[in-house]
Protein backbone atom coordinates (compact mmCIF):
# COMPACT_ATOMS: atom_id res chain seq x y z
CA UNK A 1 0.00 0.00 0.00
CA UNK A 2 2.80 2.26 1.00
CA UNK A 3 4.26 1.86 -2.33
CA UNK A 4 0.85 2.98 -3.96
CA UNK A 5 1.00 5.72 -2.19
CA UNK A 6 4.58 6.74 -3.40
CA UNK A 7 4.15 5.92 -6.50
CA UNK A 8 0.76 8.33 -6.95
CA UNK A 9 3.18 11.23 -5.08
CA UNK A 10 6.10 10.65 -7.80
CA UNK A 11 3.89 10.65 -10.41
CA UNK A 12 1.82 13.86 -9.17
CA UNK A 13 5.46 15.59 -8.86
CA UNK A 14 6.08 14.68 -12.77
CA UNK A 15 2.63 15.96 -13.48
CA UNK A 16 2.69 19.44 -11.69
CA UNK A 17 6.62 19.73 -12.77
CA UNK A 18 5.60 19.24 -16.99
CA UNK A 19 2.78 21.45 -16.35
CA UNK A 20 5.24 24.12 -14.89
CA UNK A 21 7.55 23.44 -17.80
CA UNK A 22 4.14 24.04 -20.18
CA UNK A 23 3.85 27.36 -18.75
CA UNK A 24 7.58 28.63 -19.61
CA UNK A 25 6.65 27.87 -22.78
CA UNK A 26 3.37 30.35 -22.93
CA UNK A 27 3.51 33.60 -24.59
CA UNK A 28 3.33 34.47 -28.43
CA UNK A 29 5.26 32.46 -30.53
CA UNK A 30 5.73 32.78 -35.00
CA UNK A 31 5.58 29.35 -35.93
CA UNK A 32 6.10 30.45 -39.75
CA UNK A 33 6.63 33.45 -41.72
CA UNK A 34 6.98 33.80 -45.84
CA UNK A 35 6.48 36.33 -48.10
CA UNK A 36 5.32 36.11 -51.98
CA UNK A 37 3.11 38.11 -54.35
CA UNK A 38 -0.17 38.08 -55.07
CA UNK A 39 -2.88 39.61 -57.63
CA UNK A 40 -5.76 40.99 -56.34
CA UNK A 41 -9.02 40.61 -58.22
CA UNK A 42 -11.42 43.93 -59.58
CA UNK A 43 -14.05 43.21 -57.11
CA UNK A 44 -14.51 41.41 -53.82
CA UNK A 45 -16.53 37.72 -53.45
CA UNK A 46 -18.51 36.54 -50.96
CA UNK A 47 -16.57 33.71 -48.56
CA UNK A 48 -16.67 32.13 -45.23
CA UNK A 49 -14.47 33.19 -42.50
CA UNK A 50 -13.70 31.65 -38.79
CA UNK A 51 -13.76 33.34 -36.19
CA UNK A 52 -14.01 33.48 -32.30
CA UNK A 53 -15.30 29.22 -32.90
CA UNK A 54 -17.83 29.87 -35.45
CA UNK A 55 -18.07 30.33 -39.28
CA UNK A 56 -19.25 33.69 -40.32
CA UNK A 57 -20.50 34.81 -44.29
CA UNK A 58 -18.12 38.35 -45.45
CA UNK A 59 -16.59 39.81 -48.67
CA UNK A 60 -13.26 38.75 -48.81
CA UNK A 61 -10.64 39.62 -51.46
CA UNK A 62 -9.97 36.61 -54.32
CA UNK A 63 -6.37 36.35 -55.09
CA UNK A 64 -4.17 34.19 -56.98
CA UNK A 65 -0.49 33.36 -55.70
CA UNK A 66 2.33 33.33 -57.37
CA UNK A 67 2.93 30.74 -60.23
CA UNK A 68 -1.02 29.61 -59.46
CA UNK A 69 -4.10 30.62 -61.94
CA UNK A 70 -6.60 29.55 -59.47
CA UNK A 71 -8.78 31.88 -57.27
CA UNK A 72 -8.88 31.72 -53.75
CA UNK A 73 -9.89 33.86 -50.56
CA UNK A 74 -8.26 36.12 -48.34
CA UNK A 75 -10.40 38.05 -45.64
CA UNK A 76 -7.54 40.84 -45.15
CA UNK A 77 -4.79 42.05 -45.54
CA UNK A 78 -3.32 44.93 -43.05
CA UNK A 79 -2.18 48.14 -44.59
CA UNK A 80 -4.37 47.28 -48.09
CA UNK A 81 -6.09 50.23 -49.36
CA UNK A 82 -8.60 48.69 -51.49
CA UNK A 83 -10.43 49.95 -54.21
CA UNK A 84 -12.97 48.04 -56.35
CA UNK A 85 -12.32 48.44 -60.46
CA UNK A 86 -8.83 47.71 -59.91
CA UNK A 87 -6.39 44.92 -60.34
CA UNK A 88 -3.45 45.11 -57.65
CA UNK A 89 -0.30 43.03 -57.27
CA UNK A 90 0.87 42.80 -54.23
CA UNK A 91 4.01 41.71 -52.55
CA UNK A 92 2.43 40.56 -48.57
CA UNK A 93 3.71 38.27 -46.28
CA UNK A 94 2.06 35.49 -44.36
CA UNK A 95 3.31 35.56 -40.41
CA UNK A 96 2.25 32.44 -38.47
CA UNK A 97 1.56 33.05 -34.61
CA UNK A 98 0.79 30.65 -31.61
CA UNK A 99 0.01 31.79 -28.20
CA UNK A 100 -1.78 29.56 -25.96
CA UNK A 101 -3.12 32.53 -23.49
CA UNK A 102 -5.37 33.38 -26.42
CA UNK A 103 -8.92 31.82 -27.22
CA UNK A 104 -7.64 30.91 -30.48
CA UNK A 105 -4.18 29.75 -30.08
CA UNK A 106 -3.00 29.62 -33.72
CA UNK A 107 -3.63 32.18 -36.20
CA UNK A 108 -1.89 33.81 -39.83
CA UNK A 109 -1.86 37.22 -40.18
CA UNK A 110 -1.30 39.23 -43.88
CA UNK A 111 0.90 42.35 -44.12
CA UNK A 112 1.66 44.44 -47.38
CA UNK A 113 5.28 44.67 -48.20
CA UNK A 114 4.93 46.56 -51.45
CA UNK A 115 2.04 47.84 -54.01
CA UNK A 116 3.63 46.23 -57.22
CA UNK A 117 1.14 47.57 -59.82
CA UNK A 118 -2.40 48.84 -59.96
CA UNK A 119 -4.95 48.81 -62.89
CA UNK A 120 -8.18 49.54 -63.89
CA UNK A 121 -9.39 46.34 -65.70
CA UNK A 122 -12.44 43.63 -64.70
CA UNK A 123 -10.86 40.46 -63.49
CA UNK A 124 -11.28 37.54 -65.34
CA UNK A 125 -13.08 33.85 -63.88
CA UNK A 126 -13.42 34.98 -60.70
CA UNK A 127 -15.77 32.51 -58.85
CA UNK A 128 -19.03 33.75 -57.81
CA UNK A 129 -18.40 32.87 -53.66
CA UNK A 130 -15.99 30.87 -52.07
CA UNK A 131 -18.15 29.35 -49.94
CA UNK A 132 -17.97 25.54 -49.52
CA UNK A 133 -21.15 23.21 -50.29
CA UNK A 134 -20.79 21.63 -46.41
CA UNK A 135 -21.60 24.99 -45.08
CA UNK A 136 -25.07 25.03 -46.86
CA UNK A 137 -25.71 21.32 -45.32
CA UNK A 138 -24.44 21.45 -41.72
CA UNK A 139 -25.35 24.98 -40.76
CA UNK A 140 -27.89 26.28 -42.89
CA UNK A 141 -31.26 25.46 -43.20
CA UNK A 142 -33.65 25.95 -46.67
CA UNK A 143 -37.16 27.46 -47.32
CA UNK A 144 -38.79 24.04 -48.76
CA UNK A 145 -39.68 26.09 -52.46
CA UNK A 146 -43.35 23.84 -52.32
CA UNK A 147 -45.46 26.49 -50.43
CA UNK A 148 -48.71 26.45 -49.44
CA UNK A 149 -51.59 28.56 -50.22
CA UNK A 150 -54.92 30.22 -49.59
CA UNK A 151 -57.10 31.88 -51.64
CA UNK A 152 -60.71 33.22 -50.74
CA UNK A 153 -62.07 34.95 -53.79
CA UNK A 154 -64.49 34.57 -56.90
CA UNK A 155 -62.24 33.39 -59.55
CA UNK A 156 -59.65 31.21 -57.39
CA UNK A 157 -58.46 29.32 -60.82
CA UNK A 158 -56.83 32.87 -61.96
CA UNK A 159 -54.75 33.72 -58.66
CA UNK A 160 -53.72 30.07 -58.28
CA UNK A 161 -52.10 30.23 -61.51
CA UNK A 162 -50.89 33.95 -61.04
CA UNK A 163 -49.40 32.77 -57.21
CA UNK A 164 -47.46 29.88 -59.15
CA UNK A 165 -46.12 32.00 -61.54
CA UNK A 166 -45.30 34.98 -58.89
CA UNK A 167 -41.19 35.14 -58.88
CA UNK A 168 -41.65 36.78 -55.18
CA UNK A 169 -43.41 33.43 -53.83
CA UNK A 170 -41.85 31.11 -56.22
CA UNK A 171 -38.05 32.31 -55.80
CA UNK A 172 -37.57 32.56 -59.41
CA UNK A 173 -36.36 28.65 -58.93
CA UNK A 174 -33.55 29.30 -56.67
CA UNK A 175 -33.18 27.90 -53.30
CA UNK A 176 -33.42 30.07 -50.17
CA UNK A 177 -31.27 29.15 -47.54
CA UNK A 178 -30.55 30.73 -43.92
CA UNK A 179 -28.53 30.18 -41.58
CA UNK A 180 -28.26 28.77 -38.21
CA UNK A 181 -28.12 31.48 -36.34
CA UNK A 182 -31.22 32.99 -38.56
CA UNK A 183 -29.35 36.19 -39.33
CA UNK A 184 -28.45 35.71 -42.66
CA UNK A 185 -30.25 34.45 -46.12
CA UNK A 186 -28.70 33.30 -49.54
CA UNK A 187 -30.84 32.57 -52.67
CA UNK A 188 -28.54 30.13 -54.79
CA UNK A 189 -29.03 28.01 -57.84
CA UNK A 190 -28.63 24.78 -58.40
CA UNK A 191 -25.04 25.50 -59.05
CA UNK A 192 -24.61 26.63 -55.23
CA UNK A 193 -24.02 30.30 -57.13
CA UNK A 194 -25.54 32.89 -54.98
CA UNK A 195 -27.60 35.07 -56.92
CA UNK A 196 -28.83 37.75 -53.94
CA UNK A 197 -28.27 37.65 -50.12
CA UNK A 198 -28.55 39.68 -47.39
CA UNK A 199 -29.52 39.91 -43.60
CA UNK A 200 -32.46 39.36 -41.59
CA UNK A 201 -34.13 42.00 -38.63
CA UNK A 202 -36.69 40.11 -36.42
CA UNK A 203 -39.62 42.25 -34.59
CA UNK A 204 -41.80 40.72 -32.50
CA UNK A 205 -45.68 40.97 -32.40
CA UNK A 206 -48.56 40.47 -30.79
CA UNK A 207 -50.16 37.04 -31.32
CA UNK A 208 -53.77 38.40 -30.63
CA UNK A 209 -52.95 39.97 -34.20
CA UNK A 210 -52.32 36.56 -36.22
CA UNK A 211 -54.58 37.21 -39.09
CA UNK A 212 -57.19 34.61 -39.12
CA UNK A 213 -56.56 33.79 -43.16
CA UNK A 214 -52.94 32.83 -41.66
CA UNK A 215 -55.32 29.85 -39.57
CA UNK A 216 -56.48 28.75 -42.70
CA UNK A 217 -52.92 27.38 -43.31
CA UNK A 218 -52.24 26.52 -39.96
CA UNK A 219 -48.78 25.43 -39.30
CA UNK A 220 -47.70 21.78 -37.45
CA UNK A 221 -46.89 21.91 -33.93
CA UNK A 222 -47.61 24.59 -30.93
CA UNK A 223 -47.73 28.31 -31.65
CA UNK A 224 -45.02 29.87 -28.99
CA UNK A 225 -44.63 33.26 -30.92
CA UNK A 226 -45.51 36.09 -33.90
CA UNK A 227 -43.02 37.99 -35.38
CA UNK A 228 -42.16 40.02 -38.66
CA UNK A 229 -38.57 38.83 -40.38
CA UNK A 230 -37.56 41.68 -42.58
CA UNK A 231 -35.15 40.08 -45.38
CA UNK A 232 -32.73 43.20 -45.89
CA UNK A 233 -31.25 42.93 -49.30
CA UNK A 234 -27.57 43.76 -49.58
CA UNK A 235 -24.61 43.65 -47.53
CA UNK A 236 -25.25 46.70 -45.31
CA UNK A 237 -27.96 45.30 -42.62
CA UNK A 238 -29.31 49.05 -41.45
CA UNK A 239 -30.85 49.15 -45.22
CA UNK A 240 -34.45 49.40 -45.20
CA UNK A 241 -34.95 50.54 -48.59
CA UNK A 242 -34.89 47.30 -49.77
CA UNK A 243 -36.24 44.69 -47.98
CA UNK A 244 -38.89 41.63 -48.37
CA UNK A 245 -41.09 41.40 -45.28
CA UNK A 246 -42.70 38.09 -43.99
CA UNK A 247 -44.88 37.26 -41.10
CA UNK A 248 -43.25 34.39 -39.02
CA UNK A 249 -45.18 31.97 -36.53
CA UNK A 250 -42.53 30.71 -33.97
CA UNK A 251 -44.11 27.04 -32.93
CA UNK A 252 -43.12 24.22 -30.97
CA UNK A 253 -42.86 21.11 -33.26
CA UNK A 254 -45.41 18.39 -32.89
CA UNK A 255 -42.72 15.23 -33.88
CA UNK A 256 -39.38 15.26 -32.84
CA UNK A 257 -37.22 12.78 -31.13
CA UNK A 258 -35.08 14.85 -29.03
CA UNK A 259 -36.13 16.20 -25.85
CA UNK A 260 -37.59 20.25 -25.80
CA UNK A 261 -36.92 20.91 -29.16
CA UNK A 262 -35.96 23.87 -31.26
CA UNK A 263 -39.01 26.01 -31.85
CA UNK A 264 -39.07 26.31 -35.57
CA UNK A 265 -40.64 29.44 -38.06
CA UNK A 266 -43.34 29.01 -40.40
CA UNK A 267 -43.09 31.94 -42.90
CA UNK A 268 -46.29 33.86 -44.34
CA UNK A 269 -47.11 36.47 -46.61
CA UNK A 270 -50.37 38.13 -46.93
CA UNK A 271 -50.83 39.00 -50.57
CA UNK A 272 -54.15 40.40 -50.31
CA UNK A 273 -53.72 43.65 -51.12
CA UNK A 274 -51.55 42.80 -53.94
CA UNK A 275 -54.54 40.58 -55.80
CA UNK A 276 -56.82 43.22 -55.46
CA UNK A 277 -55.04 45.71 -57.34
CA UNK A 278 -54.23 43.17 -59.93
CA UNK A 279 -57.64 40.95 -60.60
CA UNK A 280 -60.06 43.60 -59.27
CA UNK A 281 -62.66 41.68 -60.58
CA UNK A 282 -62.30 38.74 -58.96
CA UNK A 283 -63.42 39.77 -55.77
CA UNK A 284 -60.57 38.92 -53.92
CA UNK A 285 -61.39 38.59 -49.71
CA UNK A 286 -57.76 36.85 -48.74
CA UNK A 287 -54.71 35.34 -50.25
CA UNK A 288 -52.14 34.08 -48.20
CA UNK A 289 -48.71 31.60 -49.16
CA UNK A 290 -47.02 30.12 -46.38
CA UNK A 291 -43.43 28.35 -46.38
CA UNK A 292 -42.07 26.00 -44.10
CA UNK A 293 -38.32 25.06 -43.14
CA UNK A 294 -37.04 21.82 -45.00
Amino acid sequence: MKTRVIQWIIVSFLLIIGMTGCSKEEGRKITGYKEYTITVASQKVIGLLFSCGDNYVSEVYAVQKEHSTRWEQLGYIDGFNYETGYEYTLRISETNYLDHSMGEPAWTEYKLIELVSKEEKVSEDIPNNFIPDWYYTEYCKTIDENFRYYIDAEDKPAIAEDLNLNPIITFNGLHCYIDNKWTRWFLINDNKEITMLGFIKKENKESANIPESYINLKPEGTIQGFMEWTFIIGNNPDNDENTIKYDVLICSPSKSKSYGPAPVPWFYKDLTQYYQKKFPESGVKAVVASYNIK
